[in-house]
């Protein structure tokens, strides 16, 4: 006889519920987008966005991505990030066996909350996170008011 024991017996069974539930989900998009399609959702690089006070920070995830493959506009508060993650090949008589990389062109618009000093802007790429830096324009920069 095999017996099966539960940590958190009156939770469990929930879980396990979702759980499947979640597999469930999961295998239907799979069967009914394929996984190219799913792909290309994932397509959109992952950001973060920082105010540090003076100037706001921008860090996006671009893996494989090469700077002359990117493009960079800044634009009525808009900034747009755009480029192409070239696919990789296979050798000859290869296959894969998983492929969750997408390629392809990607664009990313953030908009921002503040006005910046356009021509101040910065960027760099570096071990697959492009960094821009965006100094804010002086009307945006906190000031200190004093009390007369």
């Amino acid at each position: 006889m095999v017996m099966r024991l539960h940590r958190f017996p009156t939770a469990s069974p929930i879980f396990e519920d979702l759980f499947g539930l979640e597999r469930e989900v999961s295998s239907l998009f799979d069967s009914f987008l394929g996984a190219p399609a799913l792909r290309q959702a994932r397509q959109f690089p992952a950001v973060d966005l920082a105010d540090y006070g003076e100037e706001l920070a921008v860090a996006v995830e671009l893996p494989g991505v090469k700077k002359e493959d990117l493009k960079i506009a800044l634009e009525h508060g808009l900034l747009t990030i755009s480029g192409e993650r070239k696919e990789r090949g296979l050798p000859e008589n290869s296959r894969w066996l998983r492929n969750e990389v997408a390629s392809g062109e990607f664009s990313r618009v953030i908009e921002l909350p503040y006005a910046v000093d356009a021509d101040n802007v910065s960027a760099e790429l570096y071990n697959g996170i492009l960094k821009i830096s965006l100094p804010k324009s002086e009307a945006a920069r906190p000031r200190e008011i004093r009390v007369s």
